[in-house]
């Protein structure tokens, strides 16, 4: 085969090699796209996702138990109680969380914390409105007490 031929076989080949390369480029970079699109989850505010509970650790929201979720939000984030009641708020997370209440007569602020649990016991009557200092009134709750 003459020098020539050679040459066009091989840019033939060599331009091959470049769209198998593009495609095989788009086809991750599609990938990599969809992923980090499923990564990030989607705007529905409506059904906020439960990050999963972390081994060793349960919080079962309700009677009395408010857990605090990686998503800035509380679960349950309104709860009815009887007067004299505490409720429990649980932080397995890892992201500092607190509640500051907005209703006046409402029982002391819990200060900043990562993990653990904090109560607060509720002694009168009353629709107590709380949120979280850091993450803004979108994480935010109300504790009626009757």
């Amino acid at each position: 085969m003459p020098v020539k031929g050679i040459l066009k076989e091989h840019l033939r080949s060599l331009a091959t090699v470049r769209v198998a390369s593009r495609g095989i480029a788009r086809v991750a970079c599609v990938a990599f796209v969809l992923a980090v699109g499923v990564a990030c989850g989607g705007s529905d505010t409506t059904s906020p996702v439960k990050p999963p509970t972390p081994p060793g650790t349960i919080c079962t929201p309700g009677n009395g138990t408010v857990c605090m979720l990686s998503s800035n939000t509380f679960d349950p984030a309104t709860m009815t109680i009887a007067v004299g009641s505490t409720v429990t708020w649980i932080n397995d997370t890892g992201v500092t969380h607190n509640v500051t209440f907005d209703t006046p007569g409402s029982p002391a602020d819990i200060a900043n914390f990562k993990s653990g649990a904090q109560n607060a016991t509720f002694p009168s009557k009353g629709t107590f409105a709380y949120h979280c200092t850091i993450h803004g009134k979108s994480m935010s709750g109300t504790i009626t007490v009757q």
